[in-house]
């Protein structure tokens, strides 16, 4: 028990980490030096660092350049956060570059830290992780999987009520779930507008458990109430995603409600066998694998890669 609530901590603060530097990268302008660089920890390697700030930064600046950089500590940070993030619209960021990457050779992706990635990405393409800073390792697997050596990018939007099909990943049922804990889901086919690649097939989703319900013998059905975690678009943009009236009508596997929140929703269990007031109604229990429709609450806009029609 004390290993599975580690495992959920240390998923939540992923999370919390993984969504501030979605609202850091959309707030440059106001976020202080500190924060950028929690926020550029969090993205190369999953969790904020341990020491001193200039150590810290250095380690960064290791990574990202091989090397130490020069200036001050604002200055320094600005030129690490523009090479991480983009420094101006269109251009594509380090996550961009790997899920390109390995959208075209795999078909699809795995999310996670850049560092992390890379290294899984190398170990599986080249056959052993690479030397030296990010940015030519990642221009090495640029050219083995792209022609031309960059990708043909251009923006997208993904329109409000766009259903997107996604797989549970995480088994869910009215006994066991608890407040707080952490279900996974993932992205099952790709979300392509004008002919670009918006949401890779294979993006996970994270949701938290708010609420359950169990059922009784006076009509109440089991549910289970959950909150999801905006998913990040190929571009890291952060698109919402939610439950409404068309998408309950979409699902045929599972019973959905919506939620009093645009990210909130519940999966609501079956009518006892007997129906009526007294008829005992059974738990909720849906398994790993089930997959279903959510939709986009928010239209949102995305730099997307290009792709073949046919594709």
């Amino acid at each position: 028990m004390r290993g599975s609530a580690n495992k959920a901590a240390a998923m939540l603060i992923t999370l919390a980490l993984l969504c501030f530097v979605g609202q850091a990268a959309a707030q440059s302008a106001t976020t202080s030096p500190v924060e950028r660089l929690v926020a550029m920890e969090g993205l190369l390697f999953g969790s904020p660092q341990q020491g001193a700030i200039v150590a810290r930064l250095q380690n960064i600046e290791n990574v990202v350049f091989g090397e130490s950089g020069s200036g001050t500590l604002p200055e320094r940070l600005d030129q690490c956060w523009n090479f991480v993030l983009g420094d101006r619209a269109g251009a594509m960021n380090l996550k961009f570059k790997l899920k390109a990457v390995q959208w075209t050779i795999f078909g699809k992706i795995a999310d996670g830290p850049v560092v992390p990635m890379l290294v899984d990405l190398e170990s599986s393409v080249i056959g052993q992780p690479g030397l030296g800073p990010i940015g030519p390792r990642l221009d090495v697997l640029l050219r083995l999987s792209i022609a031309g050596d960059r990708p043909e990018v251009g923006y997208s939007l993904v329109p409000k009520g766009s259903l997107v099909k996604v797989r549970l990943c995480t088994p869910l049922g009215s006994v066991k779930a608890r407040s707080g804990d952490v279900v996974k889901f993932e992205v099952v086919d790709d979300v392509v507008f004008e002919d670009r690649l918006l949401i890779p097939g294979g993006t996970p989703i994270a949701a938290q458990v708010i609420d359950t319900l169990r059922p009784t013998k006076m009509g109440v059905k089991a549910r289970v109430d959950l909150e999801l975690q905006p998913v990040d678009a190929i571009d890291s943009t952060p698109v919402v995603l939610g439950v409404e009236q068309t998408t309950i009508a979409a699902n045929s596997a599972v019973s959905l409600a919506a939620g009093e929140g645009i990210r909130v929703f519940g999966f609501v269990g079956k009518e006892g066998a007997l129906g009526g007031l007294l008829s005992q109604n059974p738990e909720l229990e849906i398994a790993e694998g089930v997959e279903l429709f959510l939709s986009v609450m928010q239209t949102a806009k995305v730099l997307g890669l290009a792709v073949p029609k046919a594709k």
